[in-house]
C-alpha cells in the first residue's frame, strides 16, 4: 500500500472589518504599542518600522506565558503593514504572517486582515482558534476607535 502524498495548501484566513476612523489612526492602533496594548494584547513593545521588532503578551486565563516575539516585515503608513513571529508553543515557532490592508472609506477606512500559515497539518488547530479569535480582537478594534467611547 502507497501513502497518498497530497500537498496540503497555505493556511490563509481573511477578514474584513469597517472602521469609523481614518486610516492614519487605524494604522497607528495597529501598529504603535501604546494603542495595541489597548484593543489586542494585555501587554505590547512595537519598534513601529520596516524591520522592527514587536513583543506581545497576554496574561489572560488560557494565555500562553511565552511573549510573542516577532518583526515588522511591512511597513507602508497609513496603507499597510505586516509582521511575523512566534514563540515556542508555535510550530516551528511561528505563528505565521499577518498582514493588515487600509483603505480610505468615506471618513473611515476598509481594513483587511490576512493571517497566513504554513502548509503543514500542525496549523490546522491553529487556524480553526484563530476563525474565532480575529473576529473577537477586530470587535475590540473597532470599540476601541469608535468615537464617543
Amino acid at each position: 500500500m502507497t501513502a497518498d502524498a497530497r500537498p496540503v495548501p497555505d493556511v490563509e484566513l481573511e477578514f474584513h472589518t469597517a472602521l469609523a476612523a481614518p486610516p492614519e489612526r487605524v494604522f497607528a492602533a495597529l501598529t504603535h504599542a501604546e494603542h495595541l496594548a489597548r484593543w489586542f494584547a494585555d501587554q505590547a513593545e512595537s519598534d513601529a518600522r520596516d524591520g522592527g521588532r514587536l513583543l506581545l503578551r497576554w496574561t489572560r486565563t488560557g494565555a500562553s506565558e511565552q511573549p510573542f516575539v516577532g518583526q515588522w516585515v511591512r511597513f507602508d503608513a497609513p496603507r499597510a503593514a505586516a509582521f511575523t513571529g512566534g514563540h515556542a508553543g508555535y510550530p516551528g515557532g511561528q505563528a505565521g504572517r499577518i498582514a493588515f490592508s487600509l483603505e480610505p472609506d468615506g471618513a473611515g477606512t476598509r481594513l483587511v486582515t490576512l493571517h497566513s500559515m504554513p502548509p503543514r497539518v500542525e496549523y490546522a488547530p491553529l487556524a480553526r482558534d484563530y476563525t474565532v479569535a480575529w473576529p473577537r480582537a477586530l470587535d475590540r478594534l473597532v470599540a476601541y476607535l469608535t468615537p464617543g467611547r
